[in-house]
């Protein structure tokens, strides 16, 4: 049944429901409390505004207020490389009203960097669904000097710990990927990290740096100047958006299949009811012809997950990026 009907019938019944309670002589504020939602519907973004994590969300969570008649607030509350406003959804109240736009770093990367993380990815909320999962691409500003992997690999062999790679900051997914990439190789490129991935690239464009990890949508702005040229993309299949570049796995690093994820979350201990509502509105904006064009046209996937699917996602994905950060001994504190 079409989320919109949903409602309707849920509204109705609870209308019917409350005037038999009044009937009764009982209180209807239990009947009022069930409805969701009531009033617009909070969502922290733990990173500054705009970027990859505006490009995914805004449209899906714009569709999910117009299928649940409610409106859908970001909030900003970047810091402390996601953590802080990550913390703050799972110190919220359980209501359905705060939730959280979580990522790959926020969720399963950056709490394995860090000493001390005020939350628990996977005791502290509760999965609503995926949003999307976003592919990077390996380029080089220096189209002459390394127009493929194989230029590449014969470079690092012969000038070891030389070459650079930049990235938005330690800890983002141009940090991490790269240095997975570095201990699939078996090589030493060295960090150069930047405040925001606009710097990175500006430098990568410069010629101060090498190379950059880049999510595909960034890329793919770039593609057309000709002064960057992709090397690999780290998704299992080659992207339609990018068909002559070879992937990864194509290339022989096997092990190497990875993405800037997103998904929704609410706090632990949200009633289910509320979670399912959500859930459900999330899943049909996804299932949207217009929606999935949009990602399709943008490089990215519909990461299309029930919760406990989600759950299981998030706590692989937890066990992958522990052992690369246990292994490159990379971190935060």
């Amino acid at each position: 049944m079409p989320v919109s009907k949903i409602r309707r019938f849920g509204l109705s019944a609870c209308a019917a429901l409350g005037a038999l309670l009044a009937l009764a002589g009982l209180p209807q504020g239990a009947v009022a409390q069930e409805r969701f939602p009531a009033k617009p519907i909070h969502v922290v973004v733990p990173f500054p505004p705009g970027g990859i994590n505006d490009t995914v969300a805004r449209p899906i969570l714009k569709k999910m207020g117009d299928l649940l008649n409610i409106g859908f607030v970001i909030d900003n509350r970047p810091g402390a490389s996601g953590t802080i406003g990550t913390a703050a959804v799972a110190r919220a109240e359980p209501d359905g009203y705060t939730l959280l736009l979580g990522a790959a770093s926020t969720m399963a990367v950056v709490p394995h960097m860090m000493k001390t993380v005020p939350y628990s990815s996977t005791r502290d909320f509760a999965p609503i669904g995926g949003l999307a999962s976003v592919p990077s691409v390996m380029i080089s500003g220096h189209p002459a000097q390394f127009p493929d992997f194989a230029a590449v690999l014969a470079e690092l062999k012969k000038r070891p710990g030389e070459l650079t790679y930049g990235s938005a900051g330690p800890g983002t997914s141009h940090h991490t990927q790269m240095s997975f990439l570095n201990l699939e190789l078996g090589t030493s490129m060295l960090h150069v990290p930047y405040k925001g991935s606009g710097p990175a690239m500006a430098d990568l464009l410069g010629g101060q740096i090498d190379f950059l990890m880049d999510p595909l949508p960034t890329t793919l702005a770039q593609v057309g100047s000709g002064k960057i040229v992709p090397i690999a993309i780290t998704s299992a299949q080659r992207s339609p958006l990018l068909p002559t570049v070879p992937t990864f796995i194509e290339l022989g690093v096997k092990n190497f299949e990875v993405s800037t994820w997103f998904g929704l979350f609410a706090p632990a201990r949200t009633p289910p009811a509320v979670l399912a509502t959500l859930t459900e509105a999330l899943n049909a904006a996804l299932r949207d012809p217009a929606i999935a064009q949009g990602m399709a046209s943008r490089g990215m996937d519909p990461l299309l997950k029930s919760p406990a699917e989600m759950a299981k996602y998030v706590a692989a994905e937890n066990l992958l990026w522990k052992g690369v950060i246990e292994k490159t001994k990379i971190g935060l504190d």
